[in-house]
């Protein structure tokens, strides 16, 4: 246990820092945000296209791992969407949040930290490609359910704006550039890949830090059935469902997941909720829930997360 506590205990004391420098004043709420906007928009970007470009495009594309990833995010989001909207009565996009909270992981503000220090060799591939799953299924298919519930808009009209907003995103820019350069087995120039390094590096320690700063005045007050029903499925029923995807899918017939791959797909199911979650809620009015699900299911995810290293590795 000591083994697992060396891994996930540095993770979160760099939360629990991000926390404390801004509850007393260091630094404010807001600056969290700039930080957060530093490291989605430059750091990551440029670690993930180093990442990506740097490697064989085999070794990115691993069917089993995006199939597996895909099946579960997919079921995830519509049994949580169908449960918010039918068993708690709440309106569209109250339940895409609520869907979103339960199969949107933090995979890259928690997740690429944690992976980097348990399984580094893999990590860039595996957020890569848990991204391109997010981008291309999860977020989209959220954004035309709370899209479908606020304004009256076709089905068609509501995926062309989700999907326009996600393929702007520099991250997913950077996954795509890095296929591209794979693909063609394009050198790149040492000062190109010492420059990228170099804002990658920054990554890590900023979006944990960034992470614990924009926990600082959220309340789990609200609809706590809400919250409890989509902190079960972050971090209890979407980590089953990656571990049944890939059992599944190796049964009929697929590649398994050699290496590391499986109990990262297990782990990346297991990451607390989409940071980003709560800005994209709040543009649709809800301002309650998505904070209050993305302060418990970090907090608990320190020992979900601790005890899945331990059954895992």
């Amino acid at each position: 246990m000591l083994d697992i506590l060396v891994i996930t205990a540095p993770i979160y004391i760099c939360v629990l820092g991000g926390w404390l420098f801004t509850r007393f004043g260091m630094f404010r709420r807001s600056d969290m945000d700039v930080i957060a906007a530093f490291v989605m928009n430059v750091a990551m970007p440029a670690l993930m296209f180093l990442s990506v470009a740097q490697r064989p495009l085999g070794e990115i594309a691993n069917p089993t791992y995006l199939l597996a990833y895909a099946i579960t995010s997919a079921i995830v989001l519509m049994v949580s969407y169908t449960w918010s909207r039918r068993a708690l009565g709440t309106p569209r996009p109250a339940a895409a949040f609520d869907a979103l909270g339960s199969g949107g992981a933090n995979s890259g503000f928690i997740g690429f930290p944690l992976l980097l220090v348990v399984m580094p060799a893999s990590a860039g591939v595996v957020f890569g490609m848990n991204v391109l799953v997010e981008s291309l299924i999860t977020v989209p298919l959220c954004l035309v359910w709370a899209e479908r519930g606020t304004h009256a808009t076709g089905l068609l009209a509501s995926v062309r704006r989700s999907l326009g907003s996600m393929l702007r995103m520099p991250i997913f820019i950077a996954l795509l550039s890095g296929i591209v350069v794979s693909a063609l087995s394009v050198p790149l120039p040492a000062v190109l890949v010492t420059s990228f390094d170099l804002f990658g590096r920054a990554s890590t320690g900023l979006a944990l830090f960034a992470v614990g700063g924009m926990l600082v005045g959220l309340s789990v007050r609200g609809n706590v059935r809400r919250i409890f029903s989509v902190t079960v499925a972050k971090l209890a029923l979407m980590p089953a469902v990656a571990w049944a995807s890939v059992v599944g899918l190796v049964a009929l017939g697929m590649p398994a997941l050699e290496g590391e791959l499986f109990a990262a797909i297990v782990l990346s199911g297991a990451m607390p909720s989409w940071t980003s979650m709560v800005v994209f809620a709040s543009r649709y009015g809800e301002r309650d829930v998505p904070p209050a699900v993305l302060l418990v299911t970090t907090t608990l995810s320190f020992f979900t997360l601790s005890a899945l290293l331990g059954v895992l590795l």
